[in-house]
């Protein structure tokens, strides 16, 4: 059975003006760009569900799975438009889906119940789960053993993840994570070199090598470098 975390997000566009409406469709398809943006469009094909919305304050309540948690949560604190609008996302709380009807190794307990169990009120208690350490520990630190990274934290890549998920986490940055823009960089050329491993899709043409394009453009091209006229 899959495992999902909630997020509470609000979305500020810094120019209110533009938009008079954004409705639930419009912002579940800016947070699936978001994730397209930064991981490619593999990891954009995951399902996310809007829950709750509110119209007015442009906030909901997400539903996604587990394992696609990090890159959700690292696309929204690095999305910095919103149909070419400055805009920034606030996540307001995360908190994993428990699941109450689950026994021991995780399989659900099935109860069958008889025609005079249902003349008297139930007694039937169940035993409590074993308390799973989430992502952050209760000393605040990360537990990289945590399921929902997908094993991201030892793959080929696991230190520069380390490192740019460390940074978001602890960033003190407005908004969270802005300063860790050069670490996501750094990991996400790294998947690059693994296209089976990671998501095939992480192209040079992304919004981190685009950032780059302006400083090659004004490299000099020996395209156009005069040619010299010395014979041998």
């Amino acid at each position: 059975m899959s495992k999902y975390y909630y997020l509470d997000v609000s979305l500020r566009l810094h120019d209110n003006t533009a938009y008079e409406v954004i409705t639930d469709a419009y912002f579940k398809k800016h947070i699936v760009d978001a994730v397209s943006a930064l991981f490619g469009e593999s990891a954009a094909c995951v399902d996310i569900d809007v829950l709750r919305y509110n119209l007015a304050i442009k906030r909901g309540i997400l539903r996604v799975p587990s394992e696609y948690y990090v890159k959700i949560r690292s696309s929204l604190t690095l999305c910095g438009s919103y149909n070419n609008i400055s805009c920034s996302y606030k996540i307001h709380k995360t908190s994993p889906i428990l699941l109450n009807l689950q026994g021991p190794q995780g399989k659900d307990i099935v109860i069958f119940a008889t025609p005079e169990d249902h003349k008297v009120p139930s007694t039937v208690t169940l035993p409590e789960p074993d308390p799973q350490p989430g992502l952050i520990l209760p000393n605040g630190d990360i537990n990289w053993n945590c399921p929902c990274l997908g094993g991201m934290a030892t793959g080929p890549c696991g230190v520069e993840f380390r490192n740019a998920f460390s940074c978001f986490h602890y960033s003190e940055a407005e908004p969270k994570g802005s300063d860790c823009y050069e670490l996501f960089k750094t990991m996400q050329n790294c998947m690059q070199k693994y296209p089976t491993l990671y998501n095939k899709d992480l192209a040079d043409d992304d919004d981190f090598s685009s950032m780059d394009s302006g400083d090659k453009s004004a490299a000099p091209s020996s395209e156009g470098a005069p040619k010299s006229d010395k014979k041998s």
